[in-house]
């Protein structure tokens, strides 16, 4: 039974039950993201903390557990709640309300810990399921295959916000401290938490790197390939000749769905395919299977993913791509998930992987996923049909030509973006290739044979359009469209607000949605700077009453007990106070504003950084005395630049500051803006420099002078991430090139910089990196690359190319960008989330293109622009253009 009777008779089933509650239950409908709860509480009163029960179970197993625990719940009279609908179920088991909360299908809230041993051991007995998922977070208890406990909080009594900015639920030690509620992946509880029962052992959860036997075969893993709720695939060695394969093991019940299907029974779905494809040379080849310990063993296609490759070879792959896929049509299978990181190109030629959701030609119920970007407008769920791989094939066109996944444009009208994003960059025989794949109605897409042939004869064409990416663009910035999003995004905030008696905040929709959070990098103090910097750089006083009220809100709250930092935490925030308290004309919130940054100054932070650190504390010293014109800001601070300055190190050349252990105990020093030396040595040599302290500009130069020769990759074409090695995409600005040179841009303003050769090496690999398309955020993103831009654009030699690469990035963000609730929106890095913060949400993109606009060259978060935020504007002048 599948789909929407399913559906229905499980509703029907819950709302019956519901209604014959025995007498003092109360029920409701409750909302938490995207899960809906049927919540059931008898009338004793919950306690604050305790060992909670989840059971756990999946979709298909809907009715039975409505049938055979629910009655056990109410003969026990213990609180419960269950999703309020099928829907929510499988959200849970997909993974989509965190890693954490996979399995947790009914939570039980027992009345003390002395019920729950007898209350797990009658539904022990009761519920024993086949593919209910694991509790990543819980002790397994009972038979160890559906029930688990978890010592956390009953009641939101409490709240901790770490030192680095994350807020969790608290809970209260025997002792009398507050410490975090933490969903821990790997079970682990309290240590003052003592399970009412011994824990049992863990079904069906493998070890990365244990040896495995499969009908008296052993393999040994040697490399983790990927690894996720789902499971994890390895390289392994075949011990008895010694052969390289792939393991591929999944856990049971994730991803469960009502049709039966979960990661196990995909897996082996895949196996069915590949015997289908044996001897095709066109996949891998099955060598081992174990279905109860969700294993399958294949050969290594080697290779590498087409992404890895530079342009001019994905284009030369294409055509071989088509090829293979109408050889797997000819077999009669449809891949269904058909995308670059699904293909591996090798010695032996192009391999197909990844078939886990395979289906034979007319298949009438294939299992229903996909990724978005490929997924055709007929949906997962229709009959299997090889135009659904050809529109796949679309997609990888556009992947291979830009460099980048379509599966990042925002779902409304995917390939019509991913058509105008080609023809906006001159790709037009791409862009026509697409299109007919493209085509909504699946009689009327070419074969893949037909792509393939065409691919062959376009190839030059393709070539010829793809000889320099970052001079195709020939379009030109619009500022009345920048101006217009800018103002629609700023109201858009409203749909997130939070009304709290006389003052008002906002939600989020990202990682900590679940709290009310303060910081400039996600909270009320970013978005009070966003919309500052809106009504500056469009010369209005639109959101003069939203900056107001959230800012009494931030005055009325108590500083942060731990999280300190710029981003983060207390000193962030003081910023975000003195902005609003001069704008407005309120000394109340410029008090409140130092006595925000007077519990940052007096602590012992343990980052040095500038993202939730002792750097940040720095800066924003330096930033308060800007915006207020003041000097105690600075004064302040000086106790945490002695710290900062006695805790430098040279390691491997490199000066620079070991992270707090609790971030990264590893003692590894970190370079980039966010949480490396750049962005520490920025924060000292603008304090350095305005308060005349030679000794410790010279410690922030010697640092920003040390990347180019120690803190490079090979090629000298980004920074590295640690002195340990390894790198993150060059136009980020968190561990980037970017964000180096963002914090050169600072650390020393003005046109001598460009006389730099640090500054020179930088502001070239940055051009190099400069994304055609990515998220829109200001940390990973297109808003950050904006903003660099604009920065760079202060200087005459550079002037040119700065105002390229701006029309380049906001005709992205303008690709980016949707309505939602009537106003103009982006996403976050990732598709589905849309949230209003400044560094991680829609104020990032918005704040630039207002910028932009304007014609400022400052970062929103420097002491010229800060400046101009806290003077309100006459409505009509906006900024000097």
């Amino acid at each position: 039974m599948t789909g929407e009777r399913l559906h229905a008779q499980y509703a029907a089933a819950l709302d019956a039950f519901t209604d014959q509650l025995a007498r003092g239950w109360r029920t409701s409908v409750r909302r938490d993201g995207a899960i809906s709860w049927r919540v059931c509480e008898f009338g004793y009163e919950l306690p604050g903390q305790g060992w909670k029960l989840h059971v756990s179970a999946s979709p298909i197993d809907a009715l039975d557990l409505l049938e055979v625990v629910l009655p056990e719940l109410v003969e026990s009279g213990t609180t419960f709640k269950l999703p309020a609908d099928l829907d929510s179920m499988v959200r849970i088991n997909a993974g989509l309300a965190g890693a954490s909360q996979v399995g947790k299908i009914v939570t039980l809230y027992p009345p003390s810990n002395d019920t729950l041993p007898g209350l797990i051991d009658r539904l022990d007995t009761l519920w024993r399921p086949d593919r209910a998922p694991a509790v990543a977070s819980d002790l397994p208890v009972g038979s160890g295959g559906a029930l688990f406990i978890r010592y956390g909080a009953f009641q939101a009594t409490g709240m901790v916000t770490d030192s680095v900015g994350v807020t969790h639920t608290a809970l209260r030690a025997p002792d009398g401290t507050l410490h975090p509620d933490v969903r821990d992946t790997r079970g682990r509880q309290p240590d003052w938490a003592v399970p009412p029962v011994p824990a049992a052992h863990r079904i069906g959860t493998a070890q990365a790197g244990a040896p495995i036997e499969i009908d008296g075969t052993t393999f040994l893993p040697m490399k983790v390939l990927t690894a996720n709720l789902r499971g994890h695939v390895v390289l392994a060695l075949r011990l008895s000749d010694r052969r390289l394969v792939i393991i591929r093991h999944r856990e049971r019940g994730v991803e469960s769905d009502d049709f039966g299907n979960d990661a196990v029974t995909r897996l082996e779905n895949e196996r069915q395919a590949l015997l289908l494809l044996k001897d095709s040379r066109i996949a891998p080849e099955v060598l081992a299977h174990d279905l109860p310990g969700g294993k399958l063993v294949v050969s290594d296609a080697g290779g590498i993913q087409p992404e890895q490759l530079p342009v001019q070879d994905r284009l030369e792959h294409l055509p071989e791509l088509a090829a293979t896929v109408a050889k797997l049509h000819a077999r009669g299978l449809v891949h269904r998930d058909l995308k670059l990181s699904n293909v591996r190109i090798g010695p032996e030629g192009l391999r197909l992987v990844d078939l886990e959701l395979a289906a034979p030609i007319g298949a009438e119920h294939p299992v229903p996923a996909g990724t978005q970007g490929y997924v055709p407008p007929e949906g997962w769920h229709a009959a299997v049909d090889p135009a659904y791989d050809v529109y796949g094939l679309g997609s990888c066109v556009t992947h291979a030509v830009m460099g980048h996944c379509p599966g990042h444009l925002p779902p409304q009208n995917n390939a019509g973006r991913q058509i105008g994003l080609l023809r906006r960059h001159g790709r037009l025989t791409a862009a026509s290739i697409v299109k007919a794949c493209h085509d909504p109605d699946p009689p009327n897409r070419p074969t893949a044979d037909q792509v393939a042939e065409q691919l062959r004869t376009v190839l030059p064409a393709m070539r010829a359009e793809t000889v320099d990416e970052s001079d195709m663009y020939r379009g030109v910035f619009d500022r009345r469209w920048a101006y217009s999003a800018a103002m629609s995004a700023g109201t858009a905030t409203r749909q997130f607000t939070v009304v709290r008696g006389r003052t008002q905040h906002w939600r989020n929709s990202h990682l900590l949605a679940a709290y009310d959070c303060e910081g400039l990098n996600l909270g009320a103090a970013g978005i009070i700077i966003a919309l500052a910097t809106l009504d500056a750089a469009l010369g209005t006083l639109h959101f003069t009453d939203d900056i107001a009220l959230a800012a009494e809100w931030l005055a009325a709250r108590p500083p942060l007990p731990e999280a300190q930092g710029f981003f983060t935490g207390n000193s962030g925030v003081s910023v975000a106070l003195a902005v609003a308290g001069e704008r407005l004309g309120r000394a109340d919130l410029i008090t409140s504003a130092r006595r925000r940054f007077e519990h940052a100054a007096d602590s012992r932070i343990p980052d040095y950084d500038l993202f939730s650190g002792a750097a940040g504390i720095v800066w924003a010293g330096s930033l308060l005395d800007a915006v207020l014109g003041s000097s105690w800001g600075r004064g302040l601070a000086e106790q945490q630049v002695m710290r900062v300055r006695a805790s430098a190190r040279l390691v491997d050349g490199l000066v620079g500051w070991l992270p707090n252990p609790e971030f990264d105990p590893s003692g590894r020093v970190y370079v980039g803006a966010a949480h490396g030396t750049a962005g520490v040595a920025m924060a000292l040599a603008v304090w350095g420099r305005s308060t005349g302290c030679t000794a410790t500009t010279d410690l922030a130069y010697d640092a920003l002078s040390s990347i180019p020769d120690h803190g490079l990759t090979a090629d000298k074409a980004n920074i590295l991430t640690t002195t340990s090695g390894g790198s993150h995409a060059a136009h980020h600005w968190c561990h980037g090139v970017a964000g180096y040179l963002w914090c050169l841009l600072q650390a020393s303003p003005g046109p001598r910089v460009a006389d730099d050769a640090a500054w020179q090496l930088a502001a070239a690999a940055f051009d190099r990196a400069t994304p055609v398309l990515d998220n829109p955020t200001m940390c990973h993103g297109l808003a950050g690359v904006l903003e660099t831009w604009r920065m760079v654009g202060a200087l005459p030699d550079h002037s040119g190319r700065a105002r390229h690469r701006i029309a380049q990035a906001t005709d992205a963000l303008r690709l980016l960008h949707h309505a939602q609730g009537g106003a103009t929106v982006w996403s976050s890095e990732h598709p589905s989330v849309v949230t209003p913060d400044l560094w991680v949400g829609f104020l990032g993109p918005a704040t630039q293109l207002a910028l932009a606009g304007a014609g400022s060259a400052h970062a929103v978060l420097s002491p010229q622009w800060l400046r101009r935020c806290a003077t309100p504007p006459l409505p009509g002048t906006g900024f000097s253009r």
